[in-house]
Formats: C-alpha cells, structure tokens, sequence
C-alpha cells in the first residue's frame, strides 16, 4: 500500500509536469471612438479672423486671458475631453520672436518625447505659413502648430 501510494505520486508528477504550457500573446485592443457627423459653424468675432469648427465643439475664453487678450480662447470638446487652445496675436515686427516663444513651447515637451516631427505648412495662395509640430512619444500635447502671414497675423 505504501508503495502503491508513492509509485501513484511519482507518476503524478511525471504527467502533471511533462509538457511546458505554450503562452499565446493576446492581440492589442483598441479604443473604439464613434465619431459625430461633420457639421460646422463659423466663428465670427471681433478679432481679425474668422473660421469654421465642429458644431460639437464649444468655444471658451481662455480663463487667464480675458481683459488681456480676447482673441485666445480655447475649443473644448465636451465629448472626448479635449482641449486645443488657441491664441492670436498681431505681427508688430516681431514675427521672430512669435515663433521662438511658439518652437520654445513645442521643445519643452522634449523630456517625454521619442522625436519631433515638423511639417512645413505653405500655402502661397492665401499666403499663409506655418509648422505643425507632432511630438512622439508620451507628451502633454502631441500636436502643436502655428500659421501667419508673415507681416500681420500669428495664430497659435
């Protein structure tokens, strides 16, 4: 009986641990976003732009910027939290230094990016100019981009 007990425990465990499991990788799983029908609206204001948004977007003052500059607000979508903030500023001769403070915001992100791509924006029949600016990587905001004119407008 003793022997019988120990030969049945041996065998249990030359079955039980014979055969390594195979480990499967489990496929990726996404997000699945329901995008809203296109449909747009157009922002008028007093500032000396106009442009078409989302009708799904709302359009608020920038909270630091209300008796400072009216023309920076932000356009918030209330359905995916997301925010892209918005400023404009006229160009008094000093178009160099809008885009140094614009290239200084996008290289902060430096220290959680892997690698920033630029896009040159040209469009010499409006003449309108500008990068767009995608950080890769883990950053705050992935996407950054200016456009001008390069003597009177800069919208960030």
């Amino acid at each position: 009986m003793k022997y019988m007990f120990v030969f049945l425990t041996v065998l249990l465990f030359i079955f039980g641990c014979g055969e390594k499991p195979s480990y499967v990788p489990k496929p990726r799983g996404y997000f699945k976003l329901s995008v809203p029908e296109h449909a747009y609206q157009t922002y008028v204001t007093d500032c000396p732009f106009r442009f078409e948004y989302s009708t799904h977007a709302e359009i608020k003052p920038y909270h630091a910027s209300k008796k400072e500059n009216p023309c920076w607000f932000d356009l918030y979508y209330s359905r995916f939290q997301a925010t892209l903030h918005c400023t404009y500023d006229p160009v008094n001769q000093n178009l160099k230094n809008h885009i140094d403070d614009s290239q200084a915001l996008v290289y902060k992100h430096v220290i959680k990016s892997s690698g920033i791509e630029e896009l040159n924006i040209i469009n010499d029949l409006s003449h309108v100019y500008g990068t767009l600016y995608n950080i890769l990587g883990d950053p705050a905001s992935p996407y950054q981009f200016y456009l001008t004119d390069s003597s009177r407008h800069f919208f960030r």
